[in-house]
């Protein structure tokens, strides 16, 4: 079980380093989401008709037939929605980049270390756990941390405070997720929290 739970986070770290390579590969952030959004029609039929194939989705461990289908959509739009906001309107693609640091490696994280220790509970149909979650918050805080002190945005407070309540947001969302869709509702929520601050703070 564990075994596979790594490899299925294999997966997402790369799809996660894909669209961290895209979000630099234009520099105007119109053709980046125009693109983006260009794909969603081309690429998830293909993950769909890919997913018929008898044993693909057991090779790929997913957890359902098309999962990556939809996967793909929820990453696309969590990146059209951020990109849109953050980089377009308040020219901080930086905080595209914090946006997806707070879901992905606490995430990863959340399933691993829930899988292995997880034994209370919680969660609205209780298929989380309180160690998952305890993982999730600590490496989005560390990991959004990173990422905004690396970018020099704000000082040593507010970087500490902004990188907090974005891991307690996005870790929250994680938990109230229930339909696997944590892959668009983590991110747009680190949006939040961080455009709100960058409102305020710039």
């Amino acid at each position: 079980m564990l075994a596979k739970e790594i490899f299925r986070k294999i997966l997402h770290i790369l799809a996660f380093a894909g669209l961290i390579a895209w979000l630099y590969a234009l520099d105007d952030w119109r053709h980046s989401v125009l693109i983006a959004a260009g794909a969603i029609p081309v690429i998830c039929p293909c993950l769909l008709l890919l997913s018929k194939i008898p044993g693909i989705t057991e090779v790929f461990v997913a957890r359902r037939r098309g999962e990556f289908a939809y996967s793909f959509f929820a990453y696309a739009m969590a990146y059209i929605v951020t990109s849109t906001v953050l980089w377009g309107f308040l020219g901080k693609r930086e905080l595209v980049v914090a946006s997806f640091f707070a879901w992905a490696p606490g995430d990863a994280a959340a399933a691993l270390i829930g899988k292995t220790f997880g034994e209370h509970k919680i969660g609205i149909l209780k298929k989380k756990s309180a160690e998952g979650s305890g993982a999730m918050a600590f490496f989005s805080f560390f990991a959004v941390l990173c990422v905004l002190t690396y970018f020099n945005l704000y000082s040593s407070f507010w970087t500490i405070v902004i990188s907090l309540i974005t891991a307690i947001c996005t870790t929250v969302a994680e938990l109230l997720d229930e339909k696997g869709l944590d892959t668009f509702f983590c991110p747009v929520t680190a949006m939040v929290v961080l455009s709100l601050f960058e409102l305020i703070l710039r």
